[in-house]
Protein backbone atom coordinates (compact mmCIF):
# COMPACT_ATOMS: atom_id res chain seq x y z
CA UNK A 1 0.00 0.00 0.00
CA UNK A 2 1.27 3.45 -0.91
CA UNK A 3 2.41 5.59 2.03
CA UNK A 4 0.07 8.54 2.29
CA UNK A 5 1.55 12.01 2.51
CA UNK A 6 0.15 15.25 3.85
CA UNK A 7 -0.39 16.28 0.22
CA UNK A 8 -2.54 13.17 -0.36
CA UNK A 9 -4.63 13.90 2.73
CA UNK A 10 -5.17 17.50 1.62
CA UNK A 11 -6.29 16.39 -1.85
CA UNK A 12 -8.71 13.77 -0.52
CA UNK A 13 -10.18 16.19 2.02
CA UNK A 14 -10.44 18.99 -0.54
CA UNK A 15 -8.41 21.42 1.55
CA UNK A 16 -4.95 22.97 1.44
CA UNK A 17 -1.82 21.36 2.86
CA UNK A 18 -1.67 24.26 5.29
CA UNK A 19 -5.11 23.42 6.67
CA UNK A 20 -4.11 19.77 7.20
CA UNK A 21 -0.99 20.97 8.98
CA UNK A 22 -3.08 23.20 11.25
CA UNK A 23 -5.29 20.26 12.22
CA UNK A 24 -2.27 18.05 12.86
CA UNK A 25 -0.83 20.76 15.07
CA UNK A 26 -4.14 21.19 16.93
CA UNK A 27 -4.84 24.73 15.79
CA UNK A 28 -8.07 25.70 17.63
CA UNK A 29 -9.09 28.14 14.89
CA UNK A 30 -9.91 25.44 12.31
CA UNK A 31 -13.67 25.01 11.83
CA UNK A 32 -15.07 21.90 13.51
CA UNK A 33 -16.58 20.65 10.24
CA UNK A 34 -13.26 20.99 8.42
CA UNK A 35 -11.39 19.35 11.29
CA UNK A 36 -13.72 16.34 11.30
CA UNK A 37 -13.42 15.93 7.53
CA UNK A 38 -9.62 15.95 7.69
CA UNK A 39 -9.45 13.59 10.66
CA UNK A 40 -11.77 11.18 8.85
CA UNK A 41 -9.42 11.12 5.84
CA UNK A 42 -6.45 10.69 8.18
CA UNK A 43 -8.10 7.67 9.78
CA UNK A 44 -9.18 6.13 6.46
CA UNK A 45 -5.78 6.48 4.81
CA UNK A 46 -3.69 5.34 7.75
CA UNK A 47 -1.87 8.64 7.67
CA UNK A 48 -2.00 8.69 11.45
CA UNK A 49 0.58 5.93 11.56
CA UNK A 50 3.26 7.96 9.84
CA UNK A 51 5.91 10.35 11.11
CA UNK A 52 3.62 13.34 11.63
CA UNK A 53 1.18 11.34 13.76
CA UNK A 54 4.11 10.25 15.88
CA UNK A 55 5.12 13.89 16.18
CA UNK A 56 1.68 14.71 17.61
CA UNK A 57 2.27 12.30 20.47
CA UNK A 58 5.87 13.26 21.08
CA UNK A 59 5.68 16.93 20.05
CA UNK A 60 8.70 16.18 17.88
CA UNK A 61 9.16 15.40 14.18
CA UNK A 62 12.84 14.39 14.19
CA UNK A 63 13.18 16.50 11.05
CA UNK A 64 15.78 19.24 10.69
CA UNK A 65 16.28 21.84 7.95
CA UNK A 66 19.59 22.93 6.42
CA UNK A 67 19.20 26.37 4.83
CA UNK A 68 21.76 27.02 2.08
CA UNK A 69 21.92 30.40 0.38
CA UNK A 70 20.03 30.17 -2.92
CA UNK A 71 22.86 31.86 -4.83
CA UNK A 72 25.19 29.16 -3.56
CA UNK A 73 22.39 26.70 -4.20
CA UNK A 74 22.71 27.25 -7.92
CA UNK A 75 26.34 26.25 -7.56
CA UNK A 76 26.60 23.89 -4.63
CA UNK A 77 30.30 23.20 -4.75
CA UNK A 78 32.44 20.48 -3.27
CA UNK A 79 32.50 22.06 0.20
CA UNK A 80 28.71 22.30 0.48
CA UNK A 81 28.25 18.80 -0.92
CA UNK A 82 30.76 17.18 1.41
CA UNK A 83 29.64 18.89 4.59
CA UNK A 84 25.94 18.31 3.85
CA UNK A 85 26.62 14.60 3.31
CA UNK A 86 28.45 14.42 6.63
CA UNK A 87 25.67 16.37 8.37
CA UNK A 88 23.09 13.93 6.99
CA UNK A 89 25.17 11.01 8.25
CA UNK A 90 25.40 12.53 11.72
CA UNK A 91 21.68 13.37 11.74
CA UNK A 92 20.85 9.77 10.78
CA UNK A 93 23.08 8.48 13.59
CA UNK A 94 20.99 10.53 16.04
CA UNK A 95 17.69 9.34 14.49
CA UNK A 96 16.97 12.59 12.66
CA UNK A 97 16.50 13.33 9.00
CA UNK A 98 17.90 16.44 7.35
CA UNK A 99 16.09 18.34 4.59
CA UNK A 100 18.02 20.84 2.44
CA UNK A 101 16.20 24.06 1.61
CA UNK A 102 17.49 26.92 -0.52
CA UNK A 103 17.05 30.39 0.95
CA UNK A 104 18.29 33.95 0.82
CA UNK A 105 19.73 36.27 3.45
CA UNK A 106 17.63 39.09 2.00
CA UNK A 107 14.25 37.38 2.35
CA UNK A 108 12.48 34.16 3.23
CA UNK A 109 9.67 32.16 1.71
CA UNK A 110 6.78 30.40 3.40
CA UNK A 111 5.43 28.32 0.53
CA UNK A 112 4.60 24.67 1.01
CA UNK A 113 7.90 23.45 -0.45
CA UNK A 114 10.06 25.65 1.76
CA UNK A 115 11.89 24.88 5.00
CA UNK A 116 10.48 27.96 6.74
CA UNK A 117 6.97 26.70 6.08
CA UNK A 118 7.82 23.33 7.64
CA UNK A 119 9.29 24.99 10.72
CA UNK A 120 6.44 27.46 11.15
CA UNK A 121 3.82 24.73 10.94
CA UNK A 122 5.50 22.27 13.27
CA UNK A 123 6.68 19.85 10.58
CA UNK A 124 10.36 20.32 11.49
CA UNK A 125 12.08 20.88 14.82
CA UNK A 126 15.09 23.09 14.12
CA UNK A 127 17.54 24.35 11.54
CA UNK A 128 21.15 24.81 10.50
CA UNK A 129 21.90 28.04 8.63
CA UNK A 130 24.65 28.31 5.99
CA UNK A 131 26.10 31.34 4.22
CA UNK A 132 25.06 34.07 6.65
CA UNK A 133 25.38 37.80 6.10
CA UNK A 134 25.04 40.76 8.44
CA UNK A 135 21.38 41.66 9.09
CA UNK A 136 20.37 38.23 7.80
CA UNK A 137 16.56 38.09 7.52
CA UNK A 138 16.53 34.30 7.93
CA UNK A 139 18.20 34.60 11.33
CA UNK A 140 15.67 37.23 12.40
CA UNK A 141 12.81 34.98 11.27
CA UNK A 142 14.01 32.05 13.38
CA UNK A 143 14.80 34.21 16.41
CA UNK A 144 11.41 35.93 16.38
CA UNK A 145 9.62 32.58 16.35
CA UNK A 146 11.97 31.02 18.92
CA UNK A 147 12.85 28.17 16.57
CA UNK A 148 16.04 26.34 17.65
CA UNK A 149 18.88 26.82 15.16
CA UNK A 150 22.65 26.78 14.84
CA UNK A 151 24.66 28.73 12.27
CA UNK A 152 27.42 27.13 10.26
CA UNK A 153 29.30 30.39 10.05
CA UNK A 154 28.80 33.43 12.27
CA UNK A 155 26.12 35.81 13.51
CA UNK A 156 27.66 39.26 13.94
CA UNK A 157 24.39 40.87 15.04
CA UNK A 158 23.52 38.88 18.20
CA UNK A 159 25.57 37.70 21.16
CA UNK A 160 23.40 34.70 22.04
CA UNK A 161 23.29 32.77 18.75
CA UNK A 162 24.99 29.38 18.64
CA UNK A 163 27.38 28.78 15.79
CA UNK A 164 30.18 26.55 14.53
CA UNK A 165 32.77 28.08 12.23
CA UNK A 166 36.31 27.97 11.02
CA UNK A 167 38.42 30.70 12.60
CA UNK A 168 38.47 32.59 9.31
CA UNK A 169 40.58 35.48 10.57
CA UNK A 170 43.26 32.94 11.48
CA UNK A 171 42.74 31.18 8.14
CA UNK A 172 43.42 34.40 6.23
CA UNK A 173 46.46 35.13 8.40
CA UNK A 174 47.73 31.56 7.93
CA UNK A 175 47.35 31.76 4.14
CA UNK A 176 49.44 34.95 3.98
CA UNK A 177 52.01 33.65 6.45
CA UNK A 178 52.43 30.32 4.66
CA UNK A 179 52.89 31.78 1.17
CA UNK A 180 55.32 34.40 2.50
CA UNK A 181 57.32 31.64 4.21
CA UNK A 182 57.68 29.97 0.81
CA UNK A 183 59.51 33.03 -0.48
CA UNK A 184 56.61 34.37 -2.54
CA UNK A 185 56.74 38.14 -2.98
CA UNK A 186 53.70 38.96 -5.15
CA UNK A 187 50.60 37.29 -3.76
CA UNK A 188 47.04 37.46 -5.08
CA UNK A 189 44.13 36.55 -2.80
CA UNK A 190 40.89 35.59 -4.54
CA UNK A 191 37.87 35.74 -2.21
CA UNK A 192 34.12 35.36 -2.66
CA UNK A 193 31.47 38.05 -2.29
CA UNK A 194 32.50 40.86 0.07
CA UNK A 195 29.15 40.94 1.90
CA UNK A 196 29.62 37.44 3.34
CA UNK A 197 31.12 37.37 6.82
CA UNK A 198 33.51 34.55 5.92
CA UNK A 199 35.23 36.65 3.25
CA UNK A 200 35.34 39.77 5.42
CA UNK A 201 37.12 37.81 8.13
CA UNK A 202 39.60 36.12 5.78
CA UNK A 203 40.48 39.53 4.36
CA UNK A 204 40.94 40.84 7.89
CA UNK A 205 43.42 38.05 8.67
CA UNK A 206 45.35 38.65 5.44
CA UNK A 207 45.62 42.38 6.13
CA UNK A 208 46.64 41.73 9.72
CA UNK A 209 49.59 39.59 8.63
CA UNK A 210 50.97 42.08 6.14
CA UNK A 211 50.50 45.02 8.52
CA UNK A 212 52.63 43.16 11.06
CA UNK A 213 55.32 42.18 8.53
CA UNK A 214 55.84 45.24 6.37
CA UNK A 215 59.60 44.66 6.41
CA UNK A 216 59.08 41.72 4.04
CA UNK A 217 58.11 44.16 1.27
CA UNK A 218 55.59 41.75 -0.23
CA UNK A 219 53.21 42.95 -2.93
CA UNK A 220 49.72 41.67 -2.23
CA UNK A 221 46.21 42.24 -3.48
CA UNK A 222 42.71 41.01 -2.62
CA UNK A 223 40.04 40.56 -5.27
CA UNK A 224 36.42 39.85 -4.30
CA UNK A 225 33.44 38.30 -6.09
CA UNK A 226 35.43 35.25 -7.17
CA UNK A 227 32.69 32.74 -6.42
CA UNK A 228 32.89 30.24 -9.29
CA UNK A 229 35.42 28.28 -11.33
CA UNK A 230 34.82 30.62 -14.25
CA UNK A 231 35.41 33.82 -12.28
CA UNK A 232 38.55 32.28 -10.73
CA UNK A 233 39.81 31.53 -14.24
CA UNK A 234 39.07 35.03 -15.54
CA UNK A 235 40.58 36.91 -12.57
CA UNK A 236 43.70 34.72 -12.66
CA UNK A 237 44.07 35.15 -16.41
CA UNK A 238 43.89 38.94 -16.04
CA UNK A 239 46.42 38.94 -13.20
CA UNK A 240 48.91 36.73 -15.03
CA UNK A 241 48.80 38.99 -18.09
CA UNK A 242 50.37 41.82 -16.06
CA UNK A 243 54.11 42.51 -16.48
CA UNK A 244 54.65 41.89 -12.75
CA UNK A 245 52.27 38.99 -12.27
CA UNK A 246 51.65 37.10 -9.01
CA UNK A 247 54.00 34.30 -8.04
CA UNK A 248 51.41 32.91 -5.60
CA UNK A 249 47.62 32.74 -5.57
CA UNK A 250 45.29 31.94 -2.69
CA UNK A 251 41.85 30.86 -3.86
CA UNK A 252 38.96 30.72 -1.41
CA UNK A 253 37.70 27.22 -2.19
CA UNK A 254 39.54 24.19 -3.56
CA UNK A 255 36.99 23.65 -6.32
CA UNK A 256 37.51 27.14 -7.74
CA UNK A 257 41.21 26.35 -8.03
CA UNK A 258 40.36 24.43 -11.22
CA UNK A 259 39.94 27.83 -12.89
CA UNK A 260 43.23 29.07 -11.43
CA UNK A 261 45.11 26.01 -12.68
CA UNK A 262 43.73 26.40 -16.19
CA UNK A 263 44.70 30.07 -16.40
CA UNK A 264 48.22 29.33 -15.15
CA UNK A 265 48.74 26.56 -17.69
CA UNK A 266 47.33 28.64 -20.55
CA UNK A 267 50.00 31.25 -19.80
CA UNK A 268 52.65 28.56 -20.18
CA UNK A 269 53.57 28.77 -16.49
CA UNK A 270 54.30 25.94 -14.07
CA UNK A 271 52.78 25.13 -10.67
CA UNK A 272 54.46 25.53 -8.20
CA UNK A 273 57.76 26.55 -9.78
CA UNK A 274 56.47 29.85 -11.17
CA UNK A 275 53.08 30.22 -9.48
CA UNK A 276 52.19 28.62 -6.16
CA UNK A 277 48.51 27.86 -5.56
CA UNK A 278 46.92 27.54 -2.11
CA UNK A 279 43.29 26.57 -1.57
CA UNK A 280 41.01 26.11 1.41
CA UNK A 281 38.45 23.43 2.42
CA UNK A 282 40.52 20.23 2.01
CA UNK A 283 37.87 18.60 -0.15
CA UNK A 284 38.50 15.13 -1.54
CA UNK A 285 38.81 16.32 -5.13
CA UNK A 286 41.87 18.45 -4.34
CA UNK A 287 44.03 15.35 -4.00
CA UNK A 288 43.46 14.57 -7.69
CA UNK A 289 44.55 17.91 -9.15
CA UNK A 290 47.82 18.01 -11.07
CA UNK A 291 49.69 18.78 -8.96
CA UNK A 292 47.60 17.98 -5.83
CA UNK A 293 46.65 21.28 -4.23
CA UNK A 294 48.03 22.50 -0.92
CA UNK A 295 45.03 23.57 1.11
CA UNK A 296 43.85 24.90 4.45
CA UNK A 297 42.02 22.17 6.33
CA UNK A 298 38.87 23.30 8.11
CA UNK A 299 37.97 19.85 9.48
CA UNK A 300 34.75 19.32 7.53
CA UNK A 301 33.86 16.12 9.41
CA UNK A 302 34.32 17.70 12.84
CA UNK A 303 32.41 20.80 11.75
CA UNK A 304 29.45 18.74 10.47
CA UNK A 305 29.28 16.57 13.58
CA UNK A 306 29.58 19.51 15.96
CA UNK A 307 26.86 21.62 14.33
CA UNK A 308 24.37 18.72 14.33
CA UNK A 309 25.16 17.75 17.92
CA UNK A 310 24.74 21.34 19.11
CA UNK A 311 21.34 21.59 17.45
CA UNK A 312 20.07 18.30 18.87
CA UNK A 313 21.28 19.30 22.35
CA UNK A 314 19.29 22.52 21.98
CA UNK A 315 16.20 20.52 21.06
CA UNK A 316 16.73 18.23 24.06
CA UNK A 317 17.15 21.20 26.38
CA UNK A 318 20.73 20.20 27.20
CA UNK A 319 22.37 23.16 25.46
CA UNK A 320 21.59 26.85 25.78
CA UNK A 321 21.83 29.41 23.02
CA UNK A 322 25.13 31.19 22.70
CA UNK A 323 27.43 28.18 22.38
CA UNK A 324 30.15 29.11 19.94
CA UNK A 325 32.75 26.76 18.49
CA UNK A 326 35.69 28.00 16.43
CA UNK A 327 37.75 25.42 14.55
CA UNK A 328 41.44 26.15 14.09
CA UNK A 329 42.76 26.07 10.50
CA UNK A 330 45.73 23.90 9.55
CA UNK A 331 47.86 23.67 6.42
CA UNK A 332 47.58 20.43 4.47
CA UNK A 333 50.73 20.63 2.36
CA UNK A 334 50.71 18.91 -1.00
CA UNK A 335 52.56 19.73 -4.22
CA UNK A 336 51.12 23.04 -5.50
CA UNK A 337 53.28 25.28 -3.30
Amino acid sequence: MKTQTIKDVAKLAGVSIRTVSRVINEDPHVKAETREKILKVVAETGFKANMLAKSLREKKTNTLIAFVDQHSGRFWGAFHNEILQKMMKEAHRMDYRLIISSSSAESYEENENDGFYLLKHGMADGAVMFDTKEKDKRVEYLRERQIPFVILGKDMDHFDTSYVDLDNVSAGYLAAQYLASKGRRNILFLLGHADYIVNQERAQGISRYFSAHQEQAIEWNILYDVSSIESAYLRTKEALALPQHPDAIFISGDERAIGVYRAVYEQGLRIPEQVAVLGIDKTEMGEFYHPPITTIDQSITSMAQTVMQLLVKQLDGAEKNGTRVLISPMICERQST
